[in-house]
């Protein structure tokens, strides 16, 4: 599990305000972008609105990253504003006083062990290994405060009921700022599927052969894409290659089509509390797509090498775009299904 032995990414992150962003804003900011277009009109805006205040729908999309831009080691403060354009709106002081609150409830709650990130950290994902068909809680990299849990427990409190521990959603104006984020996060492949590999670079199976913590890739941030820079400007891993989307896909480019294709998305049936494990299911098949045909240098310290095949990035930009109109359309209709009137 990445929030258990990624101690070499959480030291090179530590001198930032934020984390890497999941999406990056833009991404979060589209899939948010066709929700608000498919629900307006419906009590579910309304509602939406209502809740939010002065936030667009937009602007809650990132609100769950940028309230790890709060430091509980500096006294819950928010050191700095202004590096994330995304962030501003939630840099007044009653916003970072509400990301505060939030991170002090749901930071140590969940008993972190030492490296483990914090929790509320640790809701932006889940590590299912890309040997299961689908997302089970108990499996090797899954656990009851990953972001299936957290969206089921931020679900149950749009619902009127008390969320489930170990986290803490004092209301649902705050249920509703981590479930907008959750729903974007969990349609990017890497955030839900992810490789186990050994030494040389061959692929284990942590649920057959046991977890082997030098055997985990944190959601490809310990694979670095060969032929880019170790470290500084330029350097990518696999995770920021597909948390990277491209110009066409920012929010100013939700257009006609891509809201069509996104009204073309099913309903889902059955309760919504079943929602989060299902889409998790499907993520994890897109993140096998993403690993097909990679090649995985042997482990050079903390990190693997990885070559992209030829067309890679072409591949990678059609999962993204369909994955950014089913993160739209289920939000919308998540919201329809929980604000009905």
């Amino acid at each position: 599990m990445r929030h258990l032995f990624a101690a070499a990414a959480a030291a090179a992150t530590l001198t930032l305000p934020l984390p890497a962003l999941a999406w990056r804003s833009d991404g979060h900011q589209t899939a948010a972008t066709i929700t608000a277009a498919l629900i307006k009109g419906t009590p579910a805006e309304a509602r939406v609105k209502a809740l939010l205040g002065d936030l667009t729908l937009a602007d809650a999309a990132v609100w769950a990253d940028c309230a790890k831009g709060i430091k509980p080691d500096s006294g819950y403060r928010y050191p700095s504003p202004g590096r994330y354009a995304s962030c501003a709106p939630m840099e007044t002081p009653e916003h970072i006083a509400e990301m505060a609150d939030y991170v002090r409830r749901n930071f140590r709650q969940c008993h972190p062990h030492a490296g483990e990130e914090d929790c509320h950290q640790q809701y932006h994902y889940t590590d299912v290994a890309l040997q299961r068909s689908r997302y089970i809680e108990g499996f090797a990299g899954t656990s009851s405060h990953d972001i299936v849990g957290a969206m089921q427990a931020a679900i149950r409190v749009l619902q009127g009921q008390p969320a489930t521990a170990p986290m803490d959603f004092k209301s649902p104006r705050e249920a509703l700022l981590v479930l907008v984020h959750l729903v974007g996060d969990l349609h990017e492949p890497l955030h839900v599927g992810t490789a186990y590999l050994d030494t040389q670079g061959r692929y284990v199976d942590p649920d057959k052969t046991g977890l082997d913590p030098d055997s985990v890739t944190t959601g490809g941030n310990s694979l670095h894409v060969a032929g880019t820079p170790l470290t500084g400007p330029g350097s990518l891993n696999l995770h920021t290659v597909w948390d990277l989307v491209p110009e066409t896909f920012k929010p100013r480019h939700v257009d006609a089509a891509w809201l069509a294709q996104a009204r073309q998305v099913p309903p889902d049936g059955g309760s919504p509390l079943d929602w989060p494990a299902r889409w998790a299911s499907e993520s994890l098949q897109q993140a096998n797509v993403a690993f097909e045909g990679l090649a995985f240098s042997p482990k050079q310290g903390a990190n693997w090498d990885v070559g992209l095949p030829r067309g890679y990035d072409a591949r990678a930009d059609a999962i993204k775009h369909r994955q950014l109109a089913l993160a739209g359309a289920r939000l919308a209709g998540l919201l329809r299904t929980l604000f009905p009137q």
